[in-house]
């Protein structure tokens, strides 16, 4: 199943890992947005845009990974509700990993990280999920 024409939102503080995912990503043919922190990503949220799948980072200034997350569960929205979301984090302790797939993360990605690992979690997860809606 073809996943390229999907809309992601990168949400992270740091302007490299952003280029990075953002190069990645759209020479596969995504469609992304960026957003330098939570706070950015939950005003183009509550603004209308709907991506197919978020990548956040956890440490952020203004509004981190995890209140974006819970932000996003606790929408009445359910197509924002239900959005998956990759955590790409440099914190990798097992308290971090437990505490972000129970606030709701679909996966979890530990910085330093590989783009094309990265692309196959994104590919993979955006074919499940439409796969699951039955599209």
């Amino acid at each position: 199943m073809d996943t390229s024409d999907s809309k992601i939102l990168v949400a992270d503080d740091d302007r490299i890992v952003r280029r990075i995912v953002v190069a990645k990503l759209s020479g596969l043919g995504y469609e992304v947005t960026e957003a330098q922190d939570g706070q950015e990503a939950l005003h183009l949220l509550e603004g209308g845009y709907v991506p197919d799948l978020i990548i956040t980072d956890s440490l952020m200034p203004r509004t981190n990974g995890l209140e974006l997350v819970r932000g996003i569960r606790s929408s009445p929205n359910s197509e924002l509700a239900t959005l998956p979301v990759i955590m790409l984090t440099s914190r990798q302790g097992e308290r971090d990993v437990i505490e972000g797939l129970e606030t709701g993360l679909d996966d979890y990605v530990t910085k330093p990280f590989s783009p094309d690992e990265l692309a196959a979690r994104v590919r993979t997860l955006l074919w499940r999920v439409r796969r699951d809606r039955g599209g």
